[in-house]
C-alpha cells in the first residue's frame, strides 16, 4: 500500500513559532508517523494570533480552522486553557458553531485520509459524518476529561461507532474503568515519547542557581487546571508550602514551575511567593519549549500522575519524581522509595519531609530514576519505534482485519 495519510483530529497542537505547546503529546504522535513514511494533516481551532495552516515536518501539516467571524471574536479557544474551562457568555455562544465547523473541515479533508486518529472522544463525534459519507475508518483515544465531562450514553454511542479505540494508559485504575464501561475494539499500544532536549542548560535555570551552592533543584511541569487540582489533588499550591518549611529549615533548593492556563492559579502562587519571600526560592518560568532540558537539569520532579505525559516525561529521562497517594496509582508500577516517592494529598509538612529526603540523599534519589526508567520502558516508546507500531496497527483497522 502506498504511504498511509492520517488525519489527526484534535482540540490542542502546539505551535512551535509562537511558543504554544498544547498537546505537545499529540504532535509526539504526529511525528513518530511522519518519521515512519506517513502523510499527516492536524486538523485543530484556530486561536487568535495562530497561523491558519501551518507545516511542522516535510509530511505533518496543521490546519486551523476558524469557527467564528469575524475572526477576531473567536473566545472559545484560549491556548493553555482547556474548553470546558471557558465560561464567558460569548465562548458559550460558539460553542456549536466550533463543533459544526470542527466537522465540516473533516469532511472537506476525508476523502485524503486512508484513517483519522481522533484526540479525545468529541473529535471522534464530530468525525462519525466523514466515516458515514466517505467510509474513513476512525480510531480514538480518549484521553480522560471527555471521559468525565460528556454523559455516559454519548461516549457509549461513540465507541460503539469508531472502528477502534486505542488502549496506551497502562494498568491504571482508570483506565482499568474505561474499558470495562465501553464496549469497543481496544488495541494495546505504548505511549510515544518524543525527546527534543538540547543538551543545554536552560539560561534562566542557570541565573537563578549560579552562586548558590549544590543548590537541589526541584522542577514542576504541567497545565495549571483547577480540574487538576480538583480530581487529581495535584500539589501545585502545596508545593510552595513546603518551600516554605524547607526555607525555615534552612535547605539549599529552588523550584521551578513550567506551565500555564487558570490564571487565578498563577496570580495564588505569585501572592504566596510575595507573602512568604520565597523569590530567592521558586520560580515561575510560565510556558517552556525546550522541557527535556530542564527536566535533565532538575534532580526532581513534581506534577505526574499515573501514567500521563508529565509522569512519562520524568521517567524516560531518569529522574525520580513525587507523586500523591491515591486509588489512580493502585496497580499502576509506582512504588514508594522503589521508583517513585508518595506524599499524602493536602499535606504540605509530609511534602516537605520527603523533599527534605530527596536533599540529603541524592544517591538513593537518583537510583530511584534509574529505576522509574527501566520499569517505564515497558510502556514507553521512542517516537521512531512507536509509529510503527502505530501504522501497523492502523494498517490493519483500514483493511478490516
Amino acid at each position: 500500500m502506498k504511504n498511509m495519510n492520517i488525519l489527526i483530529t484534535t482540540f490542542s497542537f502546539p505551535s512551535f513559532q509562537n511558543d504554544i505547546f498544547d498537546g505537545k503529546f499529540i504532535f509526539s504522535e504526529a511525528l513518530s508517523y511522519a518519521e515512519n513514511g506517513a502523510h499527516v494533516r492536524v486538523i485543530t481551532p484556530h486561536y487568535r494570533g495562530a497561523k491558519e495552516e501551518e507545516s511542522i515536518h516535510s509530511r505533518v501539516t496543521v490546519y486551523r480552522f476558524r469557527y467564528f467571524f469575524p475572526k477576531s471574536l473567536q473566545a472559545l479557544k484560549v491556548p493553555g486553557v482547556p474548553l470546558y474551562a471557558r465560561k464567558s457568555v460569548l465562548s458559550i455562544i460558539q460553542i456549536p458553531f466550533l463543533c459544526l465547523f470542527f466537522s465540516l473541515t473533516i469532511l472537506k479533508h476525508a476523502a485524503w485520509a486512508d484513517i483519522i486518529h481522533a484526540q479525545w472522544t468529541p473529535a471522534a463525534l464530530f468525525a462519525l459524518p466523514a466515516k458515514w459519507f466517505f467510509g474513513t475508518k476512525i480510531v480514538v483515544t480518549a484521553r480522560g476529561s471527555d471521559l468525565r465531562l460528556l454523559p455516559v450514553w454519548i461516549n457509549r454511542f461513540i465507541h460503539y461507532q469508531v472502528d477502534a479505540a486505542i488502549d496506551c494508559f497502562g494498568p491504571q485504575p482508570r483506565n482499568i474503568d474505561y474499558k470495562k464501561r465501553f464496549s469497543a475494539r481496544f488495541i494495546t499500544l505504548p505511549l510515544i515519547v518524543h525527546s527534543d532536549a538540547t543538551g543545554n542548560v536552560p539560561d534562566d535555570i542557570r541565573a537563578v542557581v549560579d552562586g548558590k551552592q549544590d543548590a537541589f533543584i526541584i522542577l514542576y511541569v504541567g497545565r495549571f487546571d483547577q480540574g487538576k487540582l480538583r480530581y487529581d489533588r495535584l500539589p501545585l499550591i502545596e508545593l510552595i508550602y513546603a518551600s516554605r518549611i524547607l526555607k525555615q529549615r534552612d535547605m539549599s533548593f529552588h523550584v521551578f514551575y513550567i506551565g500555564g492556563g487558570d490564571p487565578s492559579i498563577s496570580r495564588e502562587l505569585g501572592e504566596l511567593i510575595d507573602e512568604y519571600g520565597l523569590h530567592d526560592y521558586v520560580t515561575l518560568l510560565g510556558v517552556r519549549t525546550n522541557v527535556a532540558d530542564y527536566i535533565r537539569y532538575c534532580h526532581l520532579g513534581v506534577g505526574g500522575i499515573a501514567l500521563n505525559a508529565v509522569s512519562q516525561e520524568f521517567a524516560v529521562n531518569g529522574k525520580a519524581q513525587i507523586l500523591v497517594q491515591g486509588r489512580i496509582h493502585e496497580g499502576t508500577p509506582w512504588r514508594h522509595a522503589v521508583n517513585a516517592l508518595f506524599i499524602k494529598p493536602g499535606d504540605p509538612e509530609d511534602m516537605a519531609q520527603k523533599l527534605q529526603w530527596s536533599i540529603e540523599n541524592r544517591e538513593r534519589l537518583e537510583k530511584i530514576g534509574r529505576n522509574a526508567k527501566e520499569e517505564m520502558n515497558k510502556y514507553i516508546v521512542d517516537s521512531h519505534t512507536g509509529g510503527a507500531l502505530y501504522l501497523r496497527e492502523f494498517q490493519q483497522v483500514i483493511e478490516g482485519s
